[in-house]
């Protein structure tokens, strides 16, 4: 299945970029997608929330956590943050996301390992 969904502009670039392989993402009560159905060899449209511009990617393993630490514990800061911060640098700033201490205290957090497949027009 393909899905559709927004992403900020420095993630997005990032992701472009092939420097961010992993993209962190939780149900909120601001989103009325659940990423939970999101499997293995899903492909996501992700739209640059600044630009509006698009590009796929594929999905290689969806992983779940109880919480952000363990996800950037297991996971590593290198591939999972655009912004460079360290593990508590990475933790305050994903929870600093609108809704996602609340989303992620509520749901968890899924790691969503992904691979450049194609610009879109």
């Amino acid at each position: 299945m393909n899905y559709t969904i927004e992403i900020n502009n420095r993630p997005w670039r990032a992701i472009k970029n092939r420097t961010k392989e992993i993209e962190v993402r939780t149900n909120t009560q601001f989103d009325e997608f659940d990423y939970g159905i999101l499997k293995q060899e899903d492909t996501l449209t992700l739209i640059n929330n600044d630009t509006q511009e698009l590009f796929g990617v594929k999905i290689l393993r969806v992983t779940h956590y109880n919480t952000i630490r363990e996800l950037l514990e297991k996971e590593g800061t290198k591939k999972t943050l655009s912004s460079g911060k360290d593990l508590e640098g990475g933790i305050m700033s994903i929870n600093s996301l609108k809704g996602y201490k609340e989303g992620i205290d509520k749901n968890g957090v899924w790691a969503l390992k992904i691979q450049l497949i194609e610009e879109l027009k």
